[in-house]
């Protein structure tokens, strides 16, 4: 079969291709194989990455084994954890589309015949699966893996016997409430997280991890091996040999990632309670694949798939105990009913084939369908005179007590001004805290209102306070909650005209967010809102070209036309 890169590695003409190769130490012989890159997002300051020089190694072994030529190149990779501060957020989400960039840049400019792609963390998957349906090529996709839980030398307030890194910044809010003192805020600093790699609960990180495997382009099973675990390296290693496969069999994601295989992620997503965060990387995926997917599809998929594991930060359990109870492959069996079961995936093997014989080791971590944790849905869309293109909530987060919440307005002009009427006193349960100009343009960015959702948590008003935002929130986040309001406050959507006082009503159930007494159109004919950030670099071309949240904040890569299909590049 002839390759993409035997087009620059085949003839006389192509010698100097050749040279530069053999430089490298690469033989003739090696030179007439497929050339398969391993794209990884190594670094040493995201903890969630330090694995991927152990990882590329089995991969490359994995390549060679299976008669493939191997090469490597790096891409970014930030964490959100670290970028918490204020500016540094902004520039978080942006990083999908640079990764997209990046890896679609090297694929295209060397010819590559195929992907392994080693990624970990909130944005860093999804841009790979990004650039996975944007060039389609034959690709497999391996995580990082979750970290291991810390474990409470006592009984834990928060619940269960394990803690994580969200539970930090949920312990300041409960220190500044005097719930809990120094001693014990240090003890939880130092021990929440004991190992590298995705934080062990159910954030956006491990949630895309789940869904990448629940849409076919990871191997099953491997998404929760834990990080420290050597059935990592052994993931590494088969991920490829699988993706040799693949090249011979030409089976390229576009095959994989179909709408059905995206509903299927949908459905996952919503019974495993899954970070907020996928409805925007799913839209993007979707996007890029040139599926027709909209946001409030995915609310309406979302419906009829119950929330089944109690997973931190709905629950108790972590990681591990998703991945003792059997994984994506034993809550998928459980989902079967609802699942598309023909897909294609990367093994070249049918859904159904991959699932024959999964397992389920723990009822109560994977709960089946007519036990399920809440019978609502993990994610809901929400529609209403404020948010009129649709905006997100989680609700297998919310306390059932705030699943309707009505209340006054309290108005913030963007997150540090929110952070610091939270520290002042100022929110008072039964208000909603309304935090607008942090949209995709309006950040720009897209910034996680984290901080101010774990501090309400912290000081138990997570329930009694509903967050209403055009930003974002991680995947860790609990309490009442709405976020990704479209418009945005920037493209001069109704919550730019939000003033105190306004009564605002969520009501999860029915899918609704409304400020039912306020006529948005004469507050913006009788004063024009003028708000902005100026922003320069990346920011700016960001800002400036970004589609809202409910069009997965996506950068477009093809001509406006009637239709969103993307020819792939081959």
């Amino acid at each position: 079969m002839k390759t993409r890169s035997q087009d620059i590695l085949h003839g006389p003409e192509w010698a100097n291709v050749r040279a530069l190769y053999k430089a490298g130490g690469y033989t003739d012989k090696e030179l007439k194989r497929s050339v398969i890159g391993i794209v990884s997002s190594f670094n040493t300051i995201c903890p969630g990455h330090v694995i991927f020089r152990q990882m590329t190694q089995r991969v490359r072994e994995g390549i060679q084994a299976a008669g493939g030529m191997p090469v490597e190149f790096g891409t970014i990779g930030a964490c959100d954890g670290i970028a918490m501060g204020h500016k540094g957020m902004r520039y978080i989400l942006p990083t999908r589309e640079m990764i997209a960039n990046d890896i679609e840049a090297m694929a295209q400019a060397h010819r590559l015949d195929g992907l392994v792609l080693l990624g970990a963390c909130d944005k860093i998957v999804p841009g790979m699966l990004m650039a996975a349906v944007r060039l389609n090529l034959p690709a497999v996709l391996v995580n990082g893996g979750p970290s291991l839980p810390g474990r409470m030398k006592e009984n834990n307030p928060y619940g269960g016997e394990y803690i994580d890194h969200s539970i930090i910044q949920q312990s300041e809010g409960a220190l500044k409430a005097g719930l809990i003192d120094e001693e014990q805020f240090a003890w939880i600093e130092d021990h929440a997280v004991p190992t590298i790699d995705s934080c062990a609960m159910l954030g956006t990180a491990n949630t895309m991890g789940c869904l990448a495997e629940a849409m076919g382009l990871m191997l099953p099973g491997t998404a929760t091996i834990p990080a420290v675990y050597s059935q990592r390296l052994a993931a590494a290693y088969q991920s490829g040999t699988a993706v040799m496969e693949l090249v011979k069999q030409n089976l390229c994601p576009r095959d994989i990632i179909t709408k059905q295989a995206l509903s299927n992620a949908v459905r996952v997503n919503s019974a495993i309670g899954g970070s907020t965060n996928a409805v925007l990387h799913l839209l993007a995926v979707a996007y890029e694949a040139g599926v027709d997917f909209s946001v409030f599809e995915i609310g309406e998929i979302c419906k009829d798939i119950p929330h089944m594991t109690p997973m931190i930060p709905a629950g108790k359990y972590t990681l591990l105990d998703f991945y003792e109870a059997g994984g994506i492959p034993a809550m998928m069996k459980e989902l079967g009913p609802f699942l598309a079961m023909e897909q294609k995936t990367c093994t070249g093997k049918t859904l159904r084939d991959n699932l024959l014989h999964a397992k389920k080791y723990n009822g109560e971590v994977i709960r089946s369908l007519e036990d399920p944790v809440h019978r609502r849905a993990g994610i809901g869309i929400l529609k209403g005179n404020l948010a009129p293109e649709g905006a997100v909530t989680k609700p297998s987060a919310i306390p059932d007590e705030a699943l309707y919440f009505s209340g006054p307005a309290k108005i913030y002009e963007g997150e540090e001004e929110a952070l610091a009427g939270i520290r002042a006193g100022q929110v008072q349960a039964g208000q909603v805290l309304v935090i607008r100009n942090e949209g995709p343009k309006g950040g720009p960015g897209m910034p996680e209102m984290y901080k101010a959702m774990k501090l309400l948590v912290g000081m138990d008003l997570g329930g009694k306070v509903c967050v209403v935002t055009d930003g974002r929130f991680s995947g860790s986040n609990n309490g009442c909650f709405v976020g990704h309001i479209c418009p945005e406050a920037a493209e001069d959507g109704p919550i730019a005209y939000l003033q105190d006082g306004d009564i605002i009503t969520v009501d999860v159930q029915s899918g609704l967010i409304e400020a039912p007494e306020v006529n948005f159109e004469k507050r913006r004919a009788d004063s024009p809102y003028q708000y902005r950030r100026q922003v320069n670099g990346y920011l700016y071309q960001y800002a400036k070209n970004v589609k809202n949240a409910s069009h997965g904040a996506v950068i477009p890569v093809c001509e406006e036309t009637e239709t969103t299909a993307l020819i792939p590049f081959r």
